[in-house]
């Protein structure tokens, strides 16, 4: 059987490599977060508002708004029927999740994907943004 001052060395060990751990996870998600603000400044709002004034010159009238970590474009005067990217933070990697919400009828239809984490972030450009807004906007501007 091992000794008690050898299973409290294993103890004292373990207890700091999880501190380490926790601390470089601090450290990494800070990190991530300062750059997916960045992102979101830089590329996504003004790719948002881009399409928004494309569609009024079209005759689509819609609004952007950019709640804390977050960019929504919606149909005028509703509500319900808007395209949204959101950073989540929440976990263990930074997460750009785009989510969408219909109106049909008297039922709202939310559907949600990640659009990009972690280290694709940084490759995540004005095309992917794009995309992403092209293809769920089809619903909204029949």
């Amino acid at each position: 059987m091992l000794e008690s001052s050898e299973i409290r060395r294993q103890i004292r060990l373990m207890i700091a490599e999880t501190r380490r751990g926790a601390e470089e996870r601090r450290a990494r998600a800070e990190s991530e977060v300062r750059a997916g603000e960045r992102l979101l400044r830089t590329v996504v709002v003004p790719m948002f508002k881009t399409v928004a004034s494309a569609l009024k010159t079209e005759g689509h009238t819609f609004r952007v708004s950019t709640p804390v970590d977050s960019v929504r474009i919606s149909v005028e005067g509703s509500g319900e029927n808007f395209i949204e990217m959101i950073f989540d933070s929440a976990h263990d990697q930074l997460a750009l999740r785009g989510r969408v919400s219909r109106l049909r009828g008297r039922q709202v239809l939310v559907d949600e994907r990640i659009i990009a984490a972690g280290s694709e972030l940084s490759l995540l450009g004005d095309e992917q943004v794009l995309e992403f807004l092209l293809a769920e906007l089809q619903p909204f501007v029949y």
